[in-house]
């Protein structure tokens, strides 16, 4: 028998589901979105570019036009139980090469972004959640590879997060500095 009884039943669920999604703040409900979609944003663009009239598709590249994408720095939202919600934490895009050692295997790859207080390494790799990460990468315009650690927040097909963990205030200035940095 379906979970539902009744076609009533369903109509329930998804008119509670509408509501609860609509009392959400725009942030939270693109985070669902995403969650959604699986990250595939950009498929999901395109798909809805496609289904534009040719006068919403020259309004919508006016728009794009417009908008001064340098002007915010690319922020990252924290949902760490043992953290705020909805933390933010300036980030900056960037292609790095690191090598991580988690519980004696290591392994080359590239952070795809950076905050003070973690990174996202692309890895095709899934790892658990808590597990200790060693990193060793340089930032541009460093002499020698910088040594931090960090504990996995995240882990999934496009690779995983990491929250740093015993940052000095050296190193946080240093990684600070990188993102604050004009292009």
């Amino acid at each position: 028998m379906s979970v539902f009884e009744t076609p009533s039943d369903r109509y329930t669920v998804v008119a509670r589901l509408f509501n609860l999604i609509a009392e959400l703040p725009p942030d939270k409900q693109f985070i669902l979105y995403k969650q959604l979609i699986k990250d595939n944003v950009q498929t999901e663009l395109f798909k809805l570019i496609l289904d534009l009239t040719e006068e919403e598709k020259a309004q919508l590249l006016e728009r794009i036009r417009e908008v001064p994408y340098d002007q915010e720095p690319v922020t990252s939202v924290n949902l760490d139980e043992n953290e705020s919600l909805m933390r933010k934490n300036p980030r900056r895009i960037c292609l790095i090469p690191v090598t991580c050692t988690i519980e004696e295997r290591s392994f080359k790859s590239y952070i795809i972004d950076i905050s003070t207080v973690g990174l996202f390494i692309e890895t095709n790799d899934r790892f658990a959640l808590g597990q200790k990460v060693e990193m060793s990468f340089k930032l541009p315009g460093d002499a020698k590879p910088r040594a931090l650690k960090g504990r996995i927040s995240r882990s999934g097909i496009r690779g995983m997060g990491i929250n740093f963990f015993g940052l000095t205030p050296n190193q946080k200035t240093a990684i600070r500095a990188f993102i604050e940095k004009k292009q």
